[in-house]
């Protein structure tokens, strides 16, 4: 008499958890944490999270939209140059002593995000050019409106802009908002609109197609699934993400710069992968594209604090990416064996 495998056991279920991507991701975010806990002494106060939630924020969302796009079957090499043109655009329409053009600045380059979204979009969807490609040849463009937009860094910013940053620094900010930015920094809440936005997504049939798209692109065009359309709305809420990092780096630096988000672009999509999504597309969660963001920021942190060598930070970096690569592959071959 065969004995069957009991796939219910608990023995069986903590051994498939173990397997999966996030769970290497969560490891390693823990180790970070433990670690940078211990070489920095005031890392639980309320100053240091608020100044490590600024730090991170921006590389979370770009991380955020890199992982909608790879989920989709896609690839974004021109997150860094469009996030660099969004800071041109809004220093540009902006003017120092008139507060209503920040209003306009939003309006105008929020409409310049859904463009770039689209114009991606319809590269990789409707032209069916490799995502490679498309988004290679896009941030030559980006770079070159942002250049002539803002040869050398600098331009205008209204004062209320800081908002995005700290509203502490804004003169006759209500003593109320100052607090609250004092605990609950702008920053922070840029990145949980991200995570709403993505919410709401993931709840819709565009949310459940992305992930057909990414997984089968012919097998979900046969289903009846406009796979173009997906794949270019995957685009724009990536560019949506990058929009809203550019509000806190202007709100921070109070300038735009063409080459600003330049080093951002390969970490985004480092981060997508850390944090457990399939270069393959289909597989994986947006959210988990956080916590690769936060391993790879936490890394910078931890060779600071323990006076490594800043050459290490690539190495480091690169082998946490092997490991979070092998991590699917091991996954694999556990769900095989068990098949």
């Amino acid at each position: 008499m065969m004995n069957k495998t009991n796939h219910n056991s608990p023995r069986l279920n903590l051994a498939n958890y173990v397997f999966r991507p996030e769970f290497s991701s969560l490891v390693i975010l823990i180790a970070m944490v433990v670690i940078t806990a211990v070489l920095q002494e005031n890392f639980f106060t309320i100053k240091s999270i608020v100044r490590n939630i600024n730090a991170f924020a921006p590389l979370i969302l770009l991380a955020m939209g890199a992982g909608v796009v790879i989920i989709s079957g896609g690839l974004d090499l021109s997150a860094g140059a469009a996030l660099s043109l969004f800071t041109c655009v809004l220093t540009t329409v902006m003017k120092r002593g008139e507060p209503i053009t920040g209003v306009y600045a939003i309006i105008i380059t929020f409409a310049v995000a859904i463009m770039v979204g689209v114009v991606n979009g319809i590269g990789i969807g409707y032209l069916r050019i490799p995502p490679v490609i498309v988004t290679f040849a896009t941030s030559y463009i980006w770079l070159g409106i942002g250049l002539f937009l803002r040869p050398t860094p600098g331009g205008e910013s209204v004062a209320w802009f800081r908002m995005f940053y700290n509203p502490a620094m804004v003169d006759g900010i209500h003593p109320a908002i100052e607090q609250f930015g004092r605990v609950i920094p702008p920053a922070l809440i840029l990145v949980l609109i991200a995570c709403f936005i993505w919410f709401i997504v993931s709840k819709t049939k565009t949310g459940r197609y992305i992930y057909a798209v990414g997984s089968n692109n012919d097998n979900a065009y046969a289903s009846g699934i406009n796979t173009a359309k997906v794949q270019l709305l995957a685009c724009v809420i990536n560019s949506i993400f990058i929009f809203l990092a550019a509000l806190f780096f202007v709100g921070q630096n109070q300038s735009g710069d063409a080459r600003m988000g330049d080093p951002l672009t390969l970490r985004a999509i480092a981060s997508a992968i850390v944090g457990g999504i399939a270069l393959t597309g289909g597989r994986g969660s947006v959210y988990f594209a956080l916590v690769g963001a936060l391993i790879l920021s936490f890394v910078n942190k931890i060779i600071f604090f323990a006076n490594i060598s800043y050459a290490y930070q690539t190495l480091v970096s690169g082998l946490i990416v092997i490991v979070a690569i092998a991590a699917p592959v091991a996954y694999n071959l556990h769900s095989s064996k068990e098949d």
